[in-house]
C-alpha cells in the first residue's frame, strides 16, 4: 500500500491560533531553520529504542464502527478488539490553506493507518475515529468540537469495558486531548502521547491546562519548523515526562515513513508499554 504521511509542522506559532502554513513531510529537509530549533539536536530522552515496528505491512484486521456523538452525529472509526489497554488515535485537522507545497491531502484515520494498524497487531485494542466532516463521519467540522468527538470515541471504549484508554495524539489531535483530559472530569487518559502536537490550536489551549495533567505524557518532534521547540516546551510543564524524542529532518527525496515510520511506532509502542 502507497501511503505518503503528510504533517503540518511548519510555519504555526505557539502563540497563534492555528497553522499559517502547511508542508508535507517529505519536503522539510530543504525548510529554512526555525529559530530555537536547532537542526543536529536529536534525541533529548535517554531510552533507546526497543525496536522498530513494521509499518509496510497491508492493514488488515479492522471493523469499521459507528460512534454517535452527544449532538448526535455518526462517525466512522476503525477498530481493531485486542486485550484490555485500549488505544484511541486521533488524526490531524484538515486545514484548506495553502502552503509552500499546496493544500494538504485530507486528514483522516487512512492517514495515520500504517500506525494505528502496527500499534494493533501487538495485541492492543485500537480505536481510530474520524473527526466530523473527515473521511465518512457526518457533520462539518470546527476544531472546537474535536472535543465532543473524542469525548464519544472515549465514552464508546469505556463502554465496550475497558477501563484503561491510552489517547495516541497525532497533530492537532494530541492537543485536543490535552485539553478534554482536564476540562472533563469524566474523562482520564491513562496516558497521552503527543505526536508532533502544537500547544495552541484555533481556541484549543493545551499550554492553559498542562501542569495539570496527571498522567504520564510523552512528546515526540521533528527538527523541521517548529515542532522540536512545542514539545521540549510542553515537556518542561508537564507532571509525569515519560520522555522527549526529536526526529531529524529527512533527507531531500525521501519520505518521513520511509525514514523513520517503523521507529515512531516502536516508541509510541514502547511509551504505552512502560504505563
Amino acid at each position: 500500500m502507497a501511503l505518503t504521511l503528510l504533517l503540518g509542522v511548519t510555519g504555526c506559532s505557539t502563540d497563534a491560533g492555528s497553522t499559517s502554513e502547511i508542508v508535507t513531510i517529505d519536503t522539510v529537509a530543504t525548510s529554512a531553520p526555525t529559530p530555537g530549533d536547532a537542526p543536529g539536536d536529536g534525541a533529548t530522552t535517554t531510552t533507546p529504542l526497543a525496536r522498530s515496528l513494521d509499518v509496510t505491512i497491508e492493514p488488515t484486521g479492522w471493523q469499521d464502527v459507528t460512534i454517535t456523538t452527544d449532538d448526535g452525529l455518526a462517525l466512522n472509526a476503525k477498530h481493531w478488539p485486542g486485550g484490555d489497554t485500549a488505544l484511541l488515535f486521533g488524526h490531524d485537522f484538515d486545514n484548506p490553506t495553502p502552503g509552500a507545497a499546496g493544500r494538504r491531502a485530507p486528514q483522516s484515520s487512512e492517514v495515520i493507518l500504517p500506525y494505528s494498524s502496527a500499534l494493533a497487531r501487538e495485541g492492543y485494542t485500537v480505536l481510530s475515529p474520524d473527526f466530523r466532516g473527515h473521511g465518512s463521519s457526518e457533520g462539518e467540522f470546527n476544531v472546537r468540537e474535536s472535543q465532543s468527538d473524542l469525548a464519544a470515541a472515549y465514552a464508546w471504549l469505556r463502554d465496550a469495558g475497558h477501563q484503561e484508554i491510552v489517547m495516541i495524539g497525532w497533530v492537532g489531535s494530541g492537543t485536543a486531548a490535552v485539553v478534554l483530559d482536564v476540562d472533563r472530569t469524566d474523562i482520564e487518559f491513562a496516558g497521552i502521547a503527543m505526536l508532533f502536537s502544537p500547544p495552541q490550536d484555533t481556541g484549543l489551549d493545551a499550554n492553559r491546562v498542562l501542569p495539570e495533567i496527571g498522567a504520564p505524557m510523552y512528546f515526540i518532534g521533528s527538527n523541521a519548523g517548529q515542532s522540536a521547540s512545542w514539545a521540549r516546551r510542553m515537556e518542561a510543564k508537564v507532571k509525569d515526562s515519560r520522555g522527549v524524542y526529536i526526529f531529524e529532518r529527512v533527507p531531500s527525496g525521501l519520505t518521513f515513513i520511509d525514514v523513520y515510520g517503523g521507529e515512531l511506532a516502536g516508541r509510541v509502542l514502547q511509551f504505552v508499554e512502560g504505563l
